[in-house]
């Protein structure tokens, strides 16, 4: 059982090993509310350039190093390496830094909501890793119910 917990990000350094899919979903989400992104991988996706181009993400194509943690309010390990992956966790819960590790929910300190947000209304849903589908849906729900009552108000 997770505490749902809203922490400010705003001008705060996250860093993101890994640029596929998933790597992408969180990239814009902390974007979108604030945090500074950093995007660590050799290999990047489009998507992710073009975040680069615009100047909305740092990339660094290298492999990961335990230097990258420095500063780093919180991390996400979304690499397509079991073991790198793991590496990262290990570092992040030896140095106290929060990280979310996109192939095993066991290894996360916290974890994505699904996010559904109107004006200043924000609201993450979450299934304790358990159920994403349920999630997804649960947040799409709620994203409806925004739009339809709360999405003028600010």
């Amino acid at each position: 059982m997770r505490f749902p917990m809203f922490v400010e990000l705003e001008g705060r350094k996250a860093v993101v090993f890994g640029a596929g899919t998933i790597a992408t979903r969180r990239i814009r989400a902390l974007r979108e509310f604030g945090a500074c992104v950093t995007v660590i991988a050799p290999l990047v996706s489009e998507a992710v350039e073009e975040l680069g181009r615009a100047e909305e993400v740092l990339i660094e194509r290298r492999k990961a190093d335990r230097k990258d943690l420095e500063d780093a309010f919180l991390v996400v390990a979304a690499t397509d390496d079991r073991e790198v992956n793991h590496q990262i966790y290990e570092w992040c819960r030896d140095d106290g830094v929060l990280v979310n590790v996109a192939d095993k929910k066991e290894e996360c300190s916290f974890y994505f909501p699904g996010l559904a947000k109107a004006g200043n209304l924000t609201a993450g849903v979450c299934a304790g890793g358990k159920d994403h589908r349920l999630a997804k849906q649960a947040a799409e729900d709620i994203r409806r119910l925004f739009k339809e009552r709360y999405e003028d108000k600010e």
